[in-house]
């Protein structure tokens, strides 16, 4: 990742902001943008090829490579931990770059892993998925209407929800 690639960056970006306020993002960005490989040429005064993930942040997008950090018991992520960037390296590494997973030992391999190894986004479902998910447990817990009764049911409640 090089700063030439902030178009193309800023293009597979989400419209809306990676943080809520100043606080959160220059919080997250000492935890993390201040040990990254990637922003050492600006910590070293030259902005020009620092991190363009970080531009992009500065100007109100939320780059693709971050992704939902993890959370405590109540929903809850501190500030340094909210995203967790995919590209971040850092300056400590032995070898920044990203190397696969070795085969462990006695293990067997077919293939090799390499093509099929990459990041994993897990996204919220979708609507009509939620409503499917909801009916199997609903079904399990011993009620017996059909799915487009529950979902008439589950229409009804959203919209009432939504008055209120």
């Amino acid at each position: 990742m090089t700063p030439d690639d902030y178009d193309q960056l800023f293009s597979e970006s989400h419209d809306r902001p990676a943080f809520s306020n100043g606080t959160e993002g220059y919080g997250w960005m000492a935890a993390n943008c201040d040990r990254c490989i990637h922003d050492k040429p600006a910590r070293e005064n030259d902005d020009a090829r620092g991190c363009p993930l970080v531009l992009i942040t500065l100007v109100g997008r939320t780059p693709r490579q971050f992704i939902d950090g993890p959370r405590d018991e109540q929903g809850r992520y501190g500030i340094a931990t909210q995203h967790v960037c995919t590209e971040f390296r850092g300056e400590d590494d032995p070898d920044p770059n990203p190397q696969p997973v070795p085969t462990g030992p006695g293990q067997g391999e077919l293939l090799p892993r390499q093509p099929y190894e990459g990041v994993r986004m897990l996204m919220p479902l979708s609507p009509e998925d939620r409503a499917a998910v909801d009916f199997r447990e609903s079904v399990e817990a011993g009620l017996t209407e059909d799915f487009s009764a529950f979902s008439r049911r589950m229409d009804a409640a959203n919209t009432t929800a939504r008055r209120a």
